[in-house]
């Protein structure tokens, strides 16, 4: 008898604690309350991002810079600062105002350090939890170092 009510009280713990709780929005990661607009699929060279993958990207560069030099990773410490320094300057979305600030993106995965790659995202507009997507630069086909735009849909 003893056993059998060790078993219901057991059961019925064990079910209360599976139903899930609604999470209090203070306590939803930074990365989900971040703000980018402008968000548009891109072309680079033979690689396609979609705008799903470039909100992502954005979002997580919005998101570090935010907090400033503790979110930088990798050894190239991103996102830093682009200052669009090219021969012919970049014409980036409008509603992009600098700084800007460069991310690496990549298909179906975020940057969480080691090798960056060829691509970057571009954000400005920082405004508290905001942000603006610029574009997309590559550096693949460019001259070492430099960078080439990405064509947005």
């Amino acid at each position: 008898m003893v056993a059998l009510r060790n078993f219901t009280v057991l059961a019925l713990s064990a079910m209360a604690l599976a139903f899930p709780t609604p999470t209090p929005t203070n306590e939803i990661p930074a990365l989900l309350k971040r703000t980018v607009s402008g968000i548009a699929a891109a072309s680079c060279e033979q690689i396609q991002f979609t705008s799903s993958e470039v909100a992502t990207a954005a979002a997580v560069a919005a998101s570090r810079v935010a907090q400033g030099k503790a979110g930088q990773i990798g050894r190239s410490k991103y996102p830093h600062k682009f200052n669009n320094r090219e021969a012919t300057g970049f014409e980036f979305l409008s509603g992009c105002k600098a700084p800007f600030f460069e991310f690496p993106i990549f298909k179906s995965e975020v940057y969480t350090g080691g090798k960056p790659g060829a691509d970057r995202v571009v954000i400005g507009s920082i405004k508290g939890a905001d942000a603006a997507f610029c574009g997309i630069i590559t550096h693949t086909g460019a001259d070492r170092g430099s960078f080439l735009q990405c064509e947005t849909a």
